[in-house]
């Protein structure tokens, strides 16, 4: 048999290593192509921070407790006549809030018209003859501070301050079906106001909200002196104790100074 020669061998040993390379390299995985992270969207971090001024509408309670000071022709003192009138009233608002984590802080005023008015008769110790009480709140305001818990797009809130309010107090005297004499004092009274609501924010500066505030403007003495009862004029001095309770629901718009909306990490 002829012998292989040197140069033959070594080209059968370079051939076999060649296919035993292509084999072990088919049966490797396929490298993999760079690692890829999607981005993760986090919730909108709602941002309570701005100045912002808005409408409100609801309803409001008066409630005046009327009592006659002195003895008259009509009454004995400490005769007390008690009003509880409920109506629409609507206005506006206007203030700033400043947002340090979920606490929110910031002060707010208020002016709201009111269409309140109450009525009450009261028997006199003459038979034929009544007096007849009237107060008409004309409007409100109110100077308040704030101060809140930030739910992310939900304020819980509580607000408190000075309040004002501007009224016509009357008192008539009527016998059987006409009036024999009126009189209207007009005023505006202070006095403290307290109260709180929760706020939403739909879009990152529009937002409605649900209140109520209580209003208290204490006592204060009235004498009507231009009562003209025939033969002797009527003077009756009364003191008149008033209270309001409100019930709002408001739209804000917010001008934003601050961060807020969507946050995007990769």
């Amino acid at each position: 048999m002829r012998r292989l020669g040197p140069g033959l061998v070594v080209g059968i040993a370079v051939a076999a290593s060649a296919l035993a390379t292509a084999a072990s390299a088919a049966d490797m995985p396929v490298p993999a192509g760079p690692a890829y992270y999607p981005p993760v969207y986090r919730p909108v971090i709602y941002d309570w921070t701005g100045i912002y001024g808005g409408v409100n509408l609801g309803a409001g309670l008066l409630q005046d407790q009327i009592t006659t000071t002195t003895t008259t022709a009509l009454e004995p003192a400490g005769t007390q006549t008690k009003l509880s009138p409920f109506s629409v009233v609507g206005g506006a608002q206007a203030g700033f809030n400043y947002q340090i984590q979920q606490v929110v802080v910031g002060a707010e005023g208020t002016f709201t018209w009111s269409n309140i008015s109450g009525t009450q008769v009261t028997p006199s110790l003459i038979p034929t003859v009544s007096e007849m009480s009237i107060s008409t709140p004309r409007w409100y305001a109110t100077a308040t501070g704030k101060i809140g818990f930030a739910a992310n797009d939900f304020l819980y809130y509580v607000k408190g301050g000075a309040a004002w309010m501007g009224v016509n107090n009357t008192q008539t005297v009527s016998a059987g079906v006409g009036n024999i004499s009126s009189q209207t004092i007009g005023s505006t009274r202070s006095g403290f106001t307290v109260g709180g609501g929760i706020e939403f924010g739909m879009t990152e500066n529009l937002s409605v909200r649900l209140e109520y505030d209580f209003l208290d403007f204490g006592t204060k003495t009235y004498t009507f002196a231009n009562l003209n009862t025939d033969p002797t004029p009527l003077v009756l001095p009364v003191s008149i104790q008033s209270t309001t309770h409100l019930f709002l629901t408001g739209l804000n718009y917010r001008f934003n100074w601050g961060g807020g909306g969507t946050l995007v990490t990769k």
